[in-house]
């Protein structure tokens, strides 16, 4: 039994949920853009997370009321057709946020509460935001005889659980202890949540099992990731997202391929404030590295850390660096002949437990070595395998280039004042737009390879065209109320970040590559279609669909943006065809 295991669960604390029965695995998601919730046993166990475990992290939240704004809801849907008196309407939808507002007041208030056994709580996923969701009145996807499970924006009735005991040592108002095995029981549902035995269909799904709600043994343990004590906004913990900004260079820390590798390095920029020159390559998740793998926590000084880049997945890294570079940094850190110190690089590493991916944080004025890390600090890197402290070069990785913009980073033995990173905290919402964004062009990207395979199944058509929906409102920072995506235009003001964030993380290299596919012969497969003249034929409906929100999409993205506008032009070859 581990330390946290004993203590008992709180309102506001952040859990992981491992289902224990025919399919064992951790309560995951698939992603921003699906809503589908599933186990996938393969992904990790109790002793190895999975390596997406942000996927598995849900905060336990009281019970929010829904009355007025299921009847706010209920008048929207016709609003197309006028027939709500607009009037009625608006008094709904005031009355619906003071609800929200009176939800989120009773939250605060409760937070810390003991949750105890026959309580109601809701789960919410905390990458999504999104609560986990019984829907009684549909069949589960695969499962038909099961209720469909699902994850739902706003949250409903169908949101409320009742945890039951999953073995009779603890009964009804008991405190709920963090490692107990529970049933999750839906209040207006009879029958619980469940682990199913049915697979997933697509390639890219596989080894995904369906969770639902269905009578059955599945029991859910308790795994604590965050205590609500832990999870303010003042400190430094496992979980939150943030970028690393060199205080003297003035350059955030930064990942991305350069050929065809992966680089860590410090961004040049040609902006005025080098501050505003944000990048979602430069966004780094902190994980804490305790002895309990399932847990996060509060950072202290004295604590090891881990840095994870957000988009790729990738962990920071040190390793010897044995080129021989003429840089009077590098030279004046290896010392005189006589030393020959050994000097490191900051790279990028893929496995979780490297001991390479392993840092101190250094203050940069006087603390106690169990003192919390506020998380707008100062701190210098430290490497703990090698004891060598992260500094900044003059040389740069890109040198070959007309204007390199890649600064290489260095560690050496030596310590220096001047070689300081701020911790600048990335709000939640901007953290969401990448995640969004990363699975989006995953999902394209899997949709393209179909695409030229000529594979492409109706189920990921249906998927695609909601996806492309969903990311034209997206771009556009629109909210969605029913209007026809191709009839949604940009704001007065543009959402440079989410422009940017369709670049950088290839979405409009997937929509070409979308674009194309269908004309495009491979060694195995001719391509579906000759000419653009078949697209008229009723068979291609669907891609019709899909090709002009593409074009939607594209318009959107490079509305009032000179970089987007350059990058699509280089394919105004193909377009003009």
């Amino acid at each position: 039994m581990t330390s946290e295991e004993g203590s008992h669960l709180h309102i506001g604390d952040i859990v992981s949920l491992y289902a224990e029965g025919s399919v064992s695995g951790f309560l995951s998601t698939l992603g921003l853009v699906d809503d589908r919730c599933v186990v996938r046993p393969e992904a990790g166990d109790l002793t190895t997370p999975p390596g997406k475990f942000r996927d598995c992290l849900f905060l336990i939240c009281p019970m929010n009321r829904y009355s007025a704004q299921k009847q706010f809801w209920k008048a929207l849907k016709p609003i197309l057709n006028t027939s709500t008196d607009p009037v009625l309407l608006n008094k709904l939808q005031h009355a619906a946020e003071l609800e929200k507002k009176q939800n989120d007041s009773d939250g605060k208030k409760m937070m810390g509460s003991e949750v105890v056994y026959g309580s109601c709580v809701q789960l919410q996923h905390v990458k999504s935001n999104k609560f986990l969701t019984v829907n009684k009145r549909l069949p589960a996807l695969l499962e038909k005889t099961a209720m469909r499970v699902y994850l739902d924006i706003h949250g409903n009735e169908g949101s409320w659980f009742n945890i039951q005991p999953h073995y009779k040592l603890r009964s009804s108002g008991d405190p709920i202890v963090l490692g107990d095995k529970v049933t999750l029981n839906p209040v207006h549902a009879s029958q619980p949540l469940h682990s199913s035995t049915y697979e997933l269909a697509d390639e890219d799904e596989k080894g995904c099992y369906e969770v639902n709600a269905l009578n059955s043994n599945t029991c859910w343990k308790i795994n604590l990731f965050l205590e609500y004590k832990e999870n303010s906004e003042e400190i430094l913990k496992g979980g939150d997202v943030l970028r690393l900004f060199h205080a003297e260079q003035e350059k955030f820390l930064t990942l991305d391929d350069y050929g065809k590798s992966p680089c860590v390095f410090l961004r040049v920029t040609a902006r005025a404030s080098a501050t505003s020159a944000t990048s979602s390559k430069a966004l780094w998740e902190v994980e804490v590295v305790l002895q309990n793998p399932l847990r996060g926590g509060a950072g202290h000084w004295n604590s090891f850390y881990r840095f994870k880049h957000l988009a790729t997945g990738l962990y920071l890294a040190a390793g010897e660096d044995k080129h021989h570079l003429k840089d009077p940094i590098r030279i004046k850190l290896r010392g005189n002949e006589m030393e020959n110190l050994p000097v490191y690089y900051l790279m990028a590493v893929s496995t979780t437990n490297d001991l390479s991916s392993i840092f101190e944080l250094d203050p940069t004025t006087s603390q106690r070595g169990d003192a919390l890390v506020p998380r707008s600090s100062f701190v210098r890197l430290r490497h703990l395998y090698s004891e060598a402290w992260v500094h900044s070069m003059q040389s740069a990785i890109d040198c070959t280039d007309d204007k390199p913009e890649r600064l290489k980073v260095g560690a050496a033995s030596v310590k220096e004042d001047k070689e300081a990173f701020a911790l600048v905290h990335v709000a939640p919402s901007e953290v969401r737009d990448l995640d969004f964004a990363n699975d989006a062009s995953k999902v394209l990207g899997n949709t393209a390879n179909a695409l030229e395979k000529v594979l492409l199944s109706q189920n990921q058509k249906r998927i695609t065209l909601q996806l492309l929906s969903d990311l034209v409102y997206f771009v556009a920072g629109a909210t969605n109320r029913g209007v026809d995506p191709l009839n949604v235009v940009m704001g007065d003001e543009p959402d440079r970040e989410r422009q940017k964030l369709m670049r950088e993380q290839n979405i409009l290299k997937q929509i070409f590559r979308l674009l194309q596919a269908p004309f495009q012969t491979t060694r195995n497969t001719s391509s579906p279609m000759k000419n653009m003249s078949e697209l008229t034929d009723k068979r291609h409906s669907q891609l019709r669909s899909i090709f002009r929100l593409c074009y939607r999409v594209l318009r959107l993205s490079q509305h009032d943006y000179r970089k987007n506008q350059e990058y699509i032009a280089k394919s105004f070859g193909f377009m003009q065809k």
